[in-house]
């Protein structure tokens, strides 16, 4: 108290050097922003120990990265005339001519070898095509190359790119095909193109919806606080957030699509904190204090209740420590720097503005005595339209009147939840998380109508020799194998397919297969192994398939491997990633979940060192989680990799809003007041505010409702939803406990002594 005394006395008598120091500040983090950029490397959403990420590096390093597809429709002999092999011809060299690119391969590929052995010209189409149609093994490498009249481009990335320089890549395919002869008709797909569009389509959103957040949060303060000034909570909050990259920046927290989607989040936290501090203020000035004074009892009151409040939603955030992605590591760091950055700003930047615009007493006395406002819009603003000055106390008398079935009640729905949540739906197919008109989507589907199949599972396998008759052998039996067992995957490109190895056959001897692998053009070649012959590929692919098959597939590739010894098999490429980053995502909901309700605990009671009001302000929160698991069963909505946060931020969010009712309540005890009279009375002091913000708070979550995304729209939808059920539970379960657990005598403050301030014991 005397801390926070001493606040507010400095920031009374310096507010204006206070405010100074703010534009300062702001300059300088303003200039710290505008020198980050986007952090899109894989290594953000995968730790770079992982398995999952060691393998894609390793089979980037050897074969390249992942591949995109252009479709050509046409028949062979449609597409080759001179013409159609002029086009190819400049397609291919302008593709190589971007360092980017590692090789590029297409009929002409196969054409032009043909060509060199029999001794041909490229001028002559039809002799080119029977030429290699007369050579087995040519005649199977140009089947891939021609699907349901189509001929197929493949240009592989070189291997290390960022998301960013693959969306730059993507959009140079896109560039270069559509000023070749094939632009009207191509088709391009593959994995980089769907990720850029989506990466495009969130950066884009998050505009929109810091927007629409804003706008609902001026909404909400309208309607639910009717305060003086209701809206000076919004910029300064602005200025918070921007403090918050700032500092993010300085102390090296990157800046991914993860941590973006925390703008409306920290715009709501921070309107939050504001309301609750503005709201004590004009209490305070509504018992007929002056500026100055009404400044040092606001903060000296709910400063040090929005402090265990921060502190605790803190301790929230950063369990989110415990996930396996570092994007959501930085999610829960950026956040908590959040929650303390804008408790800073309310604390000090808030309160002196508030001071500054109250400092001359004729303006003061004149908003504590109460005057009317005079136009119609002031009389509209000022106005009670939620009635929540009559219908909160009402609320909670009634709670305490029924404790016992709102507590049975409420926990019965939690009990519900918590026995169903196993057998929620966990939607681990990532193109069922995004919009399906998204063009990189719509491409993708057009080219599985084409090839049949869509996801790639790139194999890197080590071995003395690849190319020995033995592991020749292996790999042909481990290749038919893998592909009978899994009806999923419909083709599997390797040597076995170029070498035309049947299983259960012997190979060819060394000198035979030295004489086939010459044969193949470089491209195909170093697509199929390397320059040593240690390392060599095994490409499936597969159809629609989702994450949850596909993480069993590569866990089943090892397991069923019965590798030769010396041979080594992992997997690679963006479908390794993806798959191993959605199972990380959902693997640790619950031990998030659990273990930050633990921490939250834990925190309580070393401030409080007092276990009954520790468990009133936690137990409600608990329920909660078990609401949400009920809601989301009775609304059919499954759960996404975003759900693996969900539960750190409706712990940390809920908990704030126990702990400002719980704080108000003990104020009022400790001047003597009886139970249900300290329950109504800290209602009606701070259950406007609550309300408030937490219907802020949904509004930051609630933009994303308007995402064009189906993760984003469904996380939106739940998370809103879950912050009405903690208001809800604040202001019915949180009455109900007190009425059992709260056994302090009247008189007593938190800590348990004596207040100096103490009246007759009721």
């Amino acid at each position: 108290m005397k801390l926070t005394s001493a606040i507010g006395r400095m920031v009374e008598r310096h507010a204006v050097v206070i405010l100074v120091i703010v534009a300062i500040l702001s300059a300088f983090a303003a200039w710290s922003v505008s020198h980050i950029s986007i952090v899109t490397t894989q290594d953000t959403f995968l730790s770079p120990e992982s398995e999952a990420f060691r393998g894609h590096r390793a089979y980037e390093q050897a074969f390249g990265g992942d591949s995109m597809l252009i479709l050509v429709p046409g028949s062979p002999l449609e597409l080759a005339t001179p013409d159609a092999l002029q086009g190819f011809t400049e397609l291919e060299a302008n593709l190589k001519a971007d360092p980017r690119i590692r090789s590029v391969v297409s009929p002409l590929t196969l054409l032009a070898g043909a060509s060199a052995q029999a001794g041909l010209d490229l001028s002559d189409p039809g002799a080119l095509l029977e030429a290699a149609l007369a050579d087995e093994s040519l005649r199977t490498q140009l089947e891939r190359f021609f699907r349901n009249n189509h001929a197929l481009v493949m240009a592989r990335f070189a291997g290390g790119l960022t998301i960013d320089e693959q969306s730059e890549v993507v959009r140079f395919i896109e560039d270069t095909v559509e000023a070749g002869p094939f632009a009207s008709e191509a088709i391009i797909a593959g994995n980089p193109r769907m990720i850029s569009d989506i990466t495009s389509a969130i950066l884009s959103g998050l505009i929109q919806t810091g927007v629409i957040a804003v706008v609902l949060m001026v909404l909400i303060l309208f309607i639910a606080f009717p305060a003086r000034w209701r809206l000076l909570s919004l910029p300064l909050v602005l200025v918070g957030v921007l403090w918050t990259f700032g500092i993010a920046a300085a102390v090296d927290v990157p800046l991914t699509l993860v941590t973006l989607a925390g703008l409306p989040v920290l715009i709501g936290l921070g309107v939050d904190f504001a309301i609750q501090f503005h709201n004590r203020y004009e209490e305070e000035m509504r018992r007929g204090q002056r500026a100055g004074e009404a400044l040092v009892s606001a903060i000296s009151h709910i400063g040090p209740t929005v402090g265990v409040a921060v502190a605790v939603m803190i301790l929230g955030f950063m369990t989110l420590l415990i996930s396996t992605i570092p994007a959501v590591k930085d999610f829960g760091v950026l956040l908590a720097i959040g929650a303390a950055v804008l408790y800073v700003v309310s604390l000090f930047v808030l309160n002196a503005f508030l001071y500054r615009f109250d400092r001359r007493p004729r303006m003061a006395s004149t908003q504590a005595t109460g005057d009317r406002p005079h136009t119609l819009l002031q009389r509209l603003l000022e106005r009670d339209w939620l009635y929540l000055g009559t219908a909160l106390p009402a609320l909670a008398r009634w709670s305490r009147r029924q404790a016992v079935w709102v507590v049975v009640v409420a926990v019965a729905l939690a009990a519900f939840g918590f026995a169903i949540d196993r057998d929620l739906n966990v939607q681990a197919d990532i193109e069922k998380l995004i919009p399906t008109d998204t063009p990189g989507v719509v491409a993708l589907n057009q080219a599985r109508e084409v090839v049949g199949s869509g996801i790639e599972l790139p194999v890197l396998i080590e071995a003395p020799d690849v190319t020995a008759p033995a592991f020749l052998e292996w790999l042909a039996g481990f290749q038919a194998d893998t592909v009978n067992s899994h009806p999923d995957i419909v083709g599997a490109d390797s040597l076995i397919s170029a070498l035309g190895i049947q299983p259960g056959t012997p190979a060819p001897p060394a000198d035979d297969v030295a004489a086939v692998l010459a044969q193949l053009p470089p491209e195909i070649r170093d697509g199929l192994l390397t320059g040593d012959r240690q390392k060599a590929s095994v490409n499936f692919t597969m159809g629609d398939m989702e994450m949850d098959a596909l993480n069993n597939l590569i866990d089943d590739l090892t397991a069923e491997a019965n590798l030769p010894a010396g041979v080594t098999i992992t997997t690679g490429g963006t479908g390794t990633l993806t798959a191993r980053t959605v199972q990380a995502f959902t693997e640790n909901r619950g031990l998030i979940t659990g273990i930050g309700i633990l921490v939250v605990l834990l925190g309580l009671l070393l401030i409080y060192r007092n276990w009954r009001r520790a468990l009133i302000a936690v137990i409600p929160i608990v329920l909660v989680t078990g609401w949400s698991s009920a809601l989301m069963w009775v609304a059919g909505i499954d759960l996404s990799p975003l759900t693996a946060v969900l539960g750190a931020l409706v712990i940390a969010i809920g908990t704030e809003f126990t702990v400002l009712l719980l704080s108000r309540y003990w104020e009022e005890r400790g001047k003597g007041v009886s139970h249900a009279l300290a329950m109504e009375e800290a209602v009606t002091k701070v259950g406007r505010a609550i309300t408030a913000s937490a219907l802020t708070v949904a509004a930051g979550f609630g933009a994303l409702i308007a995402s064009s995304f189906p993760a984003l729209r469904d996380f939106g939808i739940v998370t809103v939803v879950d912050v009405v059920f903690a208001l809800i539970v604040t202001l019915t379960v949180v009455p109900a406990l007190v009425r059992w657990l709260d056994r302090d005598r009247p008189g007593l403050r938190p800590g348990g002594s004596p207040d100096k301030r103490q009246l007759e014991t009721p």
